[in-house]
């Protein structure tokens, strides 16, 4: 049997070595078996091509297809922020929001939860929009207003664009990383205004800053008087806010009524605001919670539907309840809630509305 073996064992070896060789081979089982290695490592290939992959970063082709796809453009719903949120571009120092906002009708994309929280308060402060990542254009450009109902796109002044303002300035306005392709700049937040003869701008640039001593590197800085001038030029109010702006306490009663801004999902409760708010007002001895049940029974309304209508009734103020306090539903209403939007609104925009 042991030769049987061997004698297998040796045809095998022969076949396989045939397959690589024009002549017979013939020999020992171990000459064999080294021809067939050496026949074999012939034919493989001496260098493996990597595949080939997409070149990341910005590219003309790509500004070109953001630029066609209307990022950085539009008005109210139909604004597309030029820098989006996604899984590849995560912050490791903030904390990023991406909501549904009632007040603008379309997803936003907040890249700092101090850019969400003032965004939150403008909507309250009642602003007509917020564009928030808007593109500073490196290249000559319409003004931002151009476009917005109730503005005379004529009268308006051109932007030289920020690569100019740069220039001017003597500060490296910087290019798309590994190219030659001038960098878009971003202002956080654009909002529009009510004013006297229509639509007035106002920007906002949201920074991680707690203290007015904190320290901020230099960079930042100089992106920061980029946009001071940009927006001055084109006579924008420019404020840089910071994580202290909004009180803590403040945000997170306005996210609680945000969902209740508009009432779009339940529009035949809409006529039923402002007498709910009537019936709230006439128990101002009651506590939240009693005034709410109250109010809802006395419409016939089950308790559900008149949390819903409390909610939005404080957001747009029609009750008249200072949210810069705790809200304790246990106790009636703290009153001052116009009077706070008032004094935000003045001290932002250098008046109310």
């Amino acid at each position: 049997m042991p030769a049987v073996a061997e004698q297998t064992q040796e045809d095998v070896d022969n076949h396989i070595a045939a397959q690589f060789t024009s002549a017979p081979c013939t020999g020992s089982t171990t000459h064999s078996t080294a021809a067939t290695d050496a026949e074999i490592a012939a034919h493989l290939p001496i260098k493996v091509e990597p595949k080939q992959r997409p070149a990341k970063g910005m590219s003309w082709k790509k500004l070109m297809e953001r630029v066609q796809g209307g990022h950085g453009q539009g008005h109210g719903r139909n604004y597309r922020p030029w820098l989006t949120i996604r899984r590849k571009n995560p912050s490791p120092t903030s904390n990023q929001v991406v909501s549904w906002m009632p007040g603008l009708g379309r997803v936003a994309h907040y890249f700092s939860r101090g850019e969400y929280h003032t965004a939150l308060m403008l909507l309250w402060l009642g602003v007509l929009d917020i564009r928030e990542q808007f593109p500073l254009w490196p290249m000559p450009h319409p003004h931002p207003l151009t476009g917005v109902p109730g503005t005379q796109d004529g009268q308006l002044p051109w932007s030289r664009g920020l690569l100019k303002i740069a220039q001017d300035a003597g500060i490296d306005h910087g290019y798309e990383f590994g190219t030659r392709l001038p960098y878009v700049a971003t202002l956080d937040l654009l909002v529009s205004v009510p004013g006297h003869h229509g639509p007035t701008l106002a920007g906002f640039s949201s920074k991680p800053i707690d203290d007015a001593d904190d320290e901020v590197r230099w960079r930042t800085l100089e992106r920061l008087e980029l946009e001071r001038r940009y927006c001055g030029e084109l006579g924008i109010p420019y404020r840089v806010s910071y994580s202290a702006l909004i009180p803590l306490l403040m945000a997170g009663q306005l996210e609680w009524l945000l969902d209740s801004a508009n009432l779009d999902y339940a529009p035949h409760l809409a006529r039923l605001a402002d007498f709910f708010a009537r019936g709230f007002c006439e128990r101002p001895d009651l506590s939240i919670t009693d005034a709410v049940q109250a109010s809802a029974k006395h419409m016939e309304l089950d308790s559900d539907t008149g949390w819903l209508l409390f909610r939005h009734c404080a957001w747009h103020q029609k009750i008249d309840i200072d949210l810069s306090h705790r809200i304790l539903t246990s106790l009636p209403a703290r009153l001052g809630g116009r009077q706070v939007c008032d004094a935000l609104r003045t001290q932002l925009f250098g008046r109310t509305w």
